[in-house]
């Protein structure tokens, strides 16, 4: 697997860090889904996947350039739910934006709202923020 894995801990929480590329989307389902499989949870979950892809296509779209600073993956397994959140360089809010049938773009946060029982975001430090979302199990 490419990118810098930091581990899967039997306790609940994996890391995994991102290359500054778009099809590093592909990279970040296949992690969700190595996730799952350690933990003996079912996989594919289809509504995981779908956020994963769309908070880390969100997180490389509008993080910067190749070569700034990494975006994160983090999954974490919480009673009876999965949260995924996703950190990146950028202090910009995460915004959903109107829906647009002729357009391709714009319907991500749509979809992790739909998909999610929550999501939400929070800054963090240097200046960055983390997007979350808690999908049940």
């Amino acid at each position: 697997m490419r990118g810098l894995e930091l581990g899967i801990s039997p306790a609940g929480f994996a890391a995994h860090l991102l290359d500054p590329h778009p099809s590093s989307v592909r990279q970040a389902r296949r992690f969700l889904q190595h996730c799952l499989g350690q933990w003996k949870l079912p996989a594919p979950n289809d509504n995981a996947t779908l956020v994963v892809s769309e908070l880390s296509t969100n997180a490389l779209r509008h993080s910067g350039t190749p070569g700034s600073d990494p975006v994160w993956l983090a999954i974490i397994l919480y009673t009876e739910e999965l949260i995924c959140a996703v950190a990146d360089p950028s202090p910009k809010p995460p915004r959903t934006t109107a829906l647009d049938s002729h357009s391709d773009a714009g319907r991500g946060l749509h979809v992790v709202s739909a998909l999610s029982s929550s999501w939400g975001w929070s800054p963090s430090p240097p200046p960055g923020k983390i997007v979350w979302a808690r999908l049940p199990l």
